[in-house]
């Protein structure tokens, strides 16, 4: 018999590959990158197979690649969940029309591909696999829209009052990324307070702070992304 597949708790992948414990739990829920076996006490070992996943992710992201486009990258590939993988092209294809419907100033055709891209995929993945990607190529029209669009799905998914508290500042309303975190921290069960300035309200007790300007001080938007 062959010898089986060496395994790895969670302390050992991230010695070999450098990255944070806390990132491999959120690719795992978030893109559905990682595959590893829980044990009967619920702590993940991970075949090398899966370090070697993590190795080529991290050898994408280095090239300059975001979380998302690496996962996205991995999916075309074959390398991912074959359910998520077949969603590929579909995506691709939304994520081109969108564009192109933004570019003709064409709000129905916009819509149209929206709606299509709900009925595909949840709305965090709409937002890092359809959206997310045009963000740096879009004229004021496709940054207006997709502004309008984040900030519906953002009060579509307000919590209550009980909710841990989150505060995202935004100080240059023309970027979208501050929010997009906005709209993953409520999805993820935050009660979100999204300032565009520079202040945020009085007595705002906050269990966490995003704001873009000390993205080092604060939630790293790679966390989010």
């Amino acid at each position: 018999m062959p010898d089986p597949e060496p395994i790895y708790n969670l302390k050992a992948v991230v010695q070999k590959t450098g990255i944070p414990a806390a990132s491999l739990r959120a690719w795992e829920k978030r893109y559905a990158i990682l595959t590893p076996v829980r044990k009967a006490n619920g702590h993940r070992v991970y075949p090398a197979s899966e370090v070697a996943k993590l190795l080529r992710i991290k050898a994408l992201m280095a090239q300059g690649m975001t979380i998302s486009q690496a996962a996205d990258q991995l999916r075309n590939l074959g390398d991912l969940d074959p359910a998520l993988a077949q969603t590929g092209g579909e995506v691709a294809r939304l994520r081109r029309d969108l564009g192109e419907a933004l570019a003709a100033v064409d709000t129905g055709r916009a819509n149209q591909v929206f709606a299509e891209a709900l009925d595909l995929l949840p709305a965090e993945q709409v937002c890092l696999r359809v959206m997310r990607p045009l963000l740096a190529a879009l004229a004021p029209f496709g940054r207006t829209y997709l502004r309008s669009r984040l900030g519906a799905l953002l009060l579509h998914a307000a919590m209550p009052l009980s909710a841990p508290t989150a505060l995202v500042i935004n100080p240059e309303p023309y970027a979208l990324e501050p929010l997009l975190a906005a709209v993953f921290l409520s999805r993820r069960g935050h009660r979100v307070i999204y300032v565009e300035g520079t202040e945020a309200p009085a007595g705002v007790q906050a269990d966490i702070v995003v704001d873009s300007r000390q993205w080092a001080d604060g939630l790293p938007p790679e966390e989010l992304f």
